[in-house]
């Protein structure tokens, strides 16, 4: 059974209808890392309706929150002495750098928000800014301040430096600088927490003491209390979350005692997940260590994103890079469909969980009519030598990567030679980027031996002869190095010197497969005189 699955009968047993939460704070720009959340729970909702169970997947914007630092792009040049002054506001108080946007939080969330449909993802947004500004979180923030000892006591129970007596477990936002990190709760009474503005690590405070509403944004919950609370507010019963949450006396741990002994509820289903790193960093809005789902789009299929995230379990380590392993990532997927769609009787436990992991993988259901796509690796050289897409089609169907191709098959290899383009500009190796000569540099053929002519003038001939499929053309290069008396590197390099004029080149099936056959045995015939 999937882990997603495994986590849906948990909620079967819990009963009635099912929330399940995500979200984050909106420090920067929303990247693939925090698609772990929104995915999972987007994926537990569907499984929770497979099971006949009422479900509802909520993306929270933790928009209230302080800047604590001011995220790339913002902190570079003029932007970051502009923005600088915003330092300890709510990120819903802060201005956006752009006038498309309303402010800071939209203008960091909508690419993020509008992306998730094309991933397939369907959740309710909820704003903590707004939540706190309409008045439905001050009944949670007035129980919580009546239960301000026990709360105190709960979180104590994990401290190295005990909360002192009289803490209060709200913020307020100075009426005089704006900022919510730099105050002190020191009382409250009905309505309203009275502040002294003190200042923070990374900001200072402006002095001011003053009385803040919480019933119309004027205050917020501390963390460790907002999330109990929230849970309360929106009925949540399941929610993922990220590891550092789910260390013994983390935020769930006291979450969990706080929902139970101040809001009387009871505590969602906890999945915790591990980061994703990208190459060998672990992705983080406000340092600029970024790739989002926009990005993701421009270079692979969404469905390979899914698959990335729920091919393994949740708290395995996921480390992503553009570069050549996401190659390898999208023909892991491409086995992993080809595999679905040739079932056999005899299936064991492993493919069962390969056919679930498919199935998961879909921005919507799977598809009933076989899909058959065209190799990446293949598209990425093919891209290079020709946009012509007649030209592409005539190709793919000489090279029998496209046999009677129905029209939902040439949109999806036509889609992924541009998503193929895409990445070779922006992320391929620069091995992997060429430019065919036009005519052969005469020093190409100078520096070839006669065992590399021969060789050249065997493909020529074979060339000719029959068509072949880029892999078979790739084994046969090796078969006529063997043949020739020489290493398959040197008969790769005479390749490379007469087409390309440097040593080496993408891999030599997909590279002359994509190529003018006629041009491509002229060039070698020409090589080997």
């Amino acid at each position: 059974m999937h882990w997603i699955d495994a986590v849906a009968n948990e909620l079967l047993k819990r009963g009635g209808k099912q929330v399940i939460a995500s979200g984050i704070s909106i420090s920067g720009h929303v990247h693939i890392g925090h698609s772990n959340d929104v995915f999972i729970a987007d994926a537990v909702r569907r499984a929770a309706e497979g099971l006949g169970l009422e479900a509802e997947a909520v993306w929270c914007a933790d928009d209230y929150d302080p800047m604590r630092r001011i995220p790339w792009p913002l902190n570079e040049g003029e932007l970051a002495e502009r923005y600088k002054q915003y330092l300890g506001f709510p990120y819903a108080n802060i201005p956006s750098p752009d006038p498309d946007y309303r402010d800071f939080v939209d203008y960091f969330s909508r690419p993020f928000i509008e992306s998730l449909k094309d991933f397939g993802i369907k959740v309710r947004v909820h704003s903590g800014a707004k939540a706190y500004r309409e008045g439905r979180m001050a009944e949670l923030i007035r129980k919580a301040l009546e239960n301000s000892e026990v709360i105190r006591s709960i979180l104590n129970q994990y401290r190295d430096r005990p909360l002192p007596e009289g803490w209060l477990p709200v913020d307020a936002i100075c009426e005089n600088c704006g900022r919510i990190s730099t105050t002190r709760a020191i009382s409250w009474h009905g309505d309203y927490v009275r502040y002294r503005c003190e200042g923070a690590e990374y900001v200072a405070g402006c002095g001011h003491e003053g009385e803040a509403d919480y019933t119309s944004g004027g205050a917020k919950l501390t963390w460790r209390v907002e999330w109990p609370a929230r849970w309360k507010l929106l009925g949540v019963t399941c929610e993922p979350f990220g590891k550092d949450h789910a260390v013994r006396g983390g935020s769930y741990d006291t979450g969990k005692l706080i929902a139970e002994k101040v809001f009387d509820y009871e505590a969602p289903y906890p999945v915790p997940y591990e980061w994703v790193s990208m190459k060998g960093k672990k992705l983080s809005s406000s340092k600029g260590v970024v790739f989002t789902l926009k990005q993701w789009l421009e270079i692979a299929e969404p469905e390979i994103l899914r698959y990335f995230i729920f091919r393994s379990k949740p708290m395995k380590a996921k480390e992503f890079d553009p570069g050549l392993p996401l190659l390898d990532l999208i023909e892991e997927y491409d086995m992993v469909e080809s595999a679905y769609y040739s079932k056999t009787s005899e299936e064991g436990k492993r493919e069962e969980q390969q056919r679930r992991i498919y199935e998961l993988s879909q921005v919507e259901r799977v598809s009933e009519t076989p899909i058959r796509r065209i190799s990446y690796r293949f598209a990425a050289v093919l891209a290079q030598v020709t946009n012509d897409e007649k030209k592409i089609l005539e190709v793919l169907t000489s090279k029998k990567m496209l046999i009677n191709p129905s029209q939902l098959e040439i949109k999806l290899a036509l889609r992924r030679m541009q998503l193929a383009r895409n990445w070779v500009m922006q992320y391929a190796p620069e091995h992997l980027r060429f430019k065919v000569l036009e005519r052969m540099p005469a020093e190409g053929a100078q520096q070839l031996n006669s065992k590399q002519k021969q060789g050249l003038r065997q493909l020529a001939d074979d060339l000719a002869q029959k068509e072949f499929t880029p892999v078979e053309l790739h084994n046969h290069v090796y078969a006529v190095a063997e043949m020739t008396g020489q290493k398959p590197n040197e008969l790769f390099r005479a390749i490379y010197l007469v087409l390309l004029g440097r040593d080496s080149g993408p891999r030599v099936g997909n590279f002359i497969s994509a190529l003018d056959r006629d041009f491509v045995i002229l060039r070698f015939r020409e090589a080997s005189l």
